[in-house]
């Protein structure tokens, strides 16, 4: 199991072999959302690989809007068969999709464009019941043998925690790599805390703050830690 910050987390992403079966639990939508428009430019713009994203908490265009905020040219990668994003809702639900034979097409597709190998990522969030979670988890191997692709199915972390000990147990052994990120934390709160610790009564706090795209996801959280402090 490997615990760090997103930026540790996706360096053992990019790092990982073809063939893994991976885990992913990230703290908040935000950390997710770094990670795969991070994971996707990097990858995409060199050419290395295929990429299929399933999402749970963003719908296709939210996805598209994340990764333009990230400088990356969707309308390309997608009209060139690069980049592939679907509802996991309804790929999973709303038609007889089948993960594995995707991931199949998907790979010998990666194979005839001459990449690297083809990514899958998924956001496993879409499962009401943890029955069927753990068939379609336990039915994957640790590595996929006869094709060049990494997999990394992705938990949010409140999700992931409503599961029994045993089940997290059974999906952590049914993965190659468990990766957590960390939770990213604001030195400004402690700051606060310290400054009334010694008795300052009031703080006016002033951030000159323009949300862009990602950046509202950091300023949330911020607003969140800030929360903390107020009378």
């Amino acid at each position: 199991m490997t615990e760090g910050s997103a930026d540790h987390i996706l360096q053992e992403m990019l790092h990982s072999a073809y063939g893994e079966h991976n885990l992913l639990i990230y703290p908040e939508l935000g950390e997710l959302k770094e990670i795969y428009s991070r994971y996707f430019k990097s990858r995409l713009e060199n050419d290395k690989e295929i990429m299929l994203f399933l999402s749970t908490y963003q719908n296709v265009h939210s996805v598209r809007d994340t990764l333009i905020d990230a400088d990356l040219d969707v309308t390309k990668f997608e009209q060139n068969d690069s980049l592939v994003i679907l509802d996991s809702v309804r790929s999973y639900f709303g038609s007889e999709f089948d993960i594995l034979s995707t991931i199949k097409i998907l790979s010998k597709h990666s194979e005839n464009q001459r990449k690297e190998g083809f990514c899958v990522i998924a956001d496993m969030g879409l499962f009401y019941d943890e029955n069927e979670l753990l068939k379609l988890e336990t039915s994957v191997s640790l590595k996929f043998d006869s094709v060049r692709c990494k997999g990394f199915c992705c938990y949010h972390e409140a999700y992931f925690n409503r599961l029994t000990d045993d089940h997290k147990g059974l999906l952590f052994e049914h993965h190659y790599r468990n990766l957590i990120i960390n939770k990213t934390i604001y030195p400004v709160g402690s700051d606060i805390q310290r400054l009334k610790d010694m008795g300052v009564d009031h703080i006016v706090f002033v951030y000159n703050f323009l949300p862009i795209g990602r950046e509202i996801d950091k300023m949330i959280s911020l607003s969140k830690e800030l929360s903390k402090f107020a009378r």
